[in-house]
């Protein structure tokens, strides 16, 4: 079995290889940093260009409450305002709103800016906001993100107040989530009384012009956007959307499309070899994992669960999955090693070992079972088909089953994914994920392993309970040394961040989840 897996791991490999192949027409030219602004503007440049960007998936839906998906979000925060964008690390940047401050433990204090006119020229105010972070907390995307929000009202016309239970360090940061874009209480009103959200209005440097679903999405500059210091610097987006890696990469070889967002690595050699176009790289903390629905049987007994832990090699689901760019992680908690307070190895538990797999199957009375696992891209489905192979020599047959990603959540929610592969951005703080991931709060959200603890709850409150981060880190190692046993999910790597893009098109950034700030792209 063990020459089977190794035969199998080659031909993934091979077949990802073979999807990469082309003629090299210079040597190696490498591959570049993503680094914020490393870019000039100047009389040569060209701030008119349509750019068109390649991504692996198609947006959900426009209503921004009901998911975070990434491919839905970076489509979304371009047509929407946030009080606050991100950097790099996904901190909190102040972008609507023009000033803020903490009154106390549990009170903050927001100003807007004044003269915000939505794109169909009405003015946006403070009852704008109060009313879409109210949406905000009543949906589904964030869930624990504003568990300890008690609440959202208005001071004046252009100042809101955020109350909450107790300290929330996070509290910036959290509003940068796409959840919270700010949608104008009268679109958002029109839009929930007929379940129309096909023609969207916001307050963001783009307006919405046209949408083919499963094909593109169209964007042009919001000519009268707030801050013209910071205005897009394009006059539109194209989001065109190609599922598979290669022909993704081969649209920007090929100038049909500036910049791919979602580069599949089985492309990488190339790439690096081509004079035409640019590979961009930023470290990330997007973090590749199986998971597990621990409510089902057997997967619902925690030794069956630590097996399969130690059944599968996380180095080689990275070399099928991105070509071998990342880090390995041996973590059960989405907390990778630049987050606040992470282990690389919690109890130096886990490492591929079918041995202990199998041990760990026979004290669980577990003869072996049949299961499946759901996927809906194509880096996942390599991972997961390796996967099956490890998990057959314990006895664990697994079906690799591809659906869309807009009909994952509800996949998840009738227990219809008894595991996943699937990926993560993790926040440096910790307290922005653990709960939604592993807590009450996050069932019917991103709970997506079902998995409950009141354990794990008390440690989850001790770690927002304080400003003082040395404090906080030493709960969030304790909750990864609880959770290591409890294996709710595998994780197996993070992934580096890459973009491929036309060599001459300027301003890309990427962050530790996805490239971004598509308003500052241009020749």
């Amino acid at each position: 079995m063990k020459r089977f897996i190794l035969l199998l791991l080659v031909s993934v490999m091979f077949i990802a290889m073979m999807s990469g192949c082309g003629s090299a027409s210079s040597a190696a030219l490498g591959v570049k940093d993503a680094i914020p602004d490393n870019f000039t503007i100047d009389a040569n440049s060209n701030l008119d260009a349509d750019i068109t960007i390649v991504q692996a998936l198609d947006m959900v839906t426009w209503d921004a409450t009901i998911t975070g998906d990434p491919s839905n979000a970076y489509v979304v925060n371009a047509v929407y305002s946030v009080m606050f964008n991100f950097d790099e690390d996904l901190n909190g940047i102040p972008e609507l709103t023009e000033s803020y401050e903490r009154v106390s433990d549990t009170e903050w204090h927001f100003k807007i800016h004044k003269n915000v006119l939505c794109h169909d020229g009405t003015p946006l105010t403070a009852d704008d906001v109060v009313y879409s972070l109210n949406r905000t907390k009543a949906g589904t995307a964030v869930g624990a993100l504003f568990q300890r929000v008690k609440e959202i009202t208005k001071i004046d016309d252009y100042t809101i107040s955020i109350t909450t239970d107790g300290p929330y360090p996070a509290m910036t940061t959290a509003l940068t989530h796409p959840a919270t874009c700010i949608i104008p209480k009268h679109y958002a009103e029109a839009a929930t009384a007929t379940g129309d959200w096909t023609k969207p209005i916001g307050s963001g440097r783009y307006r919405f012009e046209s949408r083919a679903i499963g094909d593109n999405i169209k964007l042009v500059r919001f000519e009268k956007y707030f801050n013209q210091d910071d205005k897009a610097l394009n006059r539109s987006l194209t989001y065109k959307i190609i599922p598979e890696g290669t022909s993704r990469t081969i649209a920007i070889e090929t100038g049909a499309a500036d910049i791919n967002v979602d580069f599949d690595p089985v492309d990488y050699d190339r790439v690096v070899k081509d004079p035409n176009v640019t590979l961009w790289q930023h470290y990330s903390r997007t973090v590749w994992h199986l998971g597990i629905n621990t409510t089902l049987e057997w997967l619902n007994n925690k030794l069956v669960r630590q097996a399969i832990a130690f059944a599968i090699d996380r180095e080689a689901c990275m070399e099928v999955g991105h070509n071998g760019k990342g880090t390995v992680a041996f973590n059960s908690s989405t907390i990778v090693p630049n987050c606040l307070g992470a282990v690389v190895n919690p109890l130096n538990m886990y490492r591929y070992d079918p041995e202990r797999a199998q041990q760990l199957m026979d004290e669980a009375n577990c003869p072996g079972f049949n299961t499946q696992i759901i996927v809906f891209r194509n880096e996942t489905e390599r991972i997961a088909t390796l996967c099956q192979a490890y998990l057959a020599v314990i006895g664990i047959n697994v079906e690799v089953v591809r659906i869309e990603n807009a009909v994952f959540p509800s996949y998840v929610a009738s227990h219809k994914a008894p595991m996943f592969i699937t990926s993560w951005s993790s926040y440096w703080d910790p307290d922005l994920f653990i709960a939604r991931r592993f807590s009450t709060a996050g069932i019917n959200g991103v709970n997506r392993s079902w998995y409950l603890n009141e354990e794990l709850d008390e440690l989850i409150a001790r770690g927002r309970s304080t400003f003082d981060n040395t404090e906080r880190a030493a709960v969030y190692k304790k909750i990864q040394e609880f959770m290591a046993p409890e294996s709710p999910e595998v994780d197996l790597y993070a992934s580096v961040m890459f973009a491929l893009a036309n060599k001459d098109l300027k301003g890309i950034e990427i962050n530790i989840e996805r490239p971004y700030n598509y308003y500052k792209l241009h020749y």
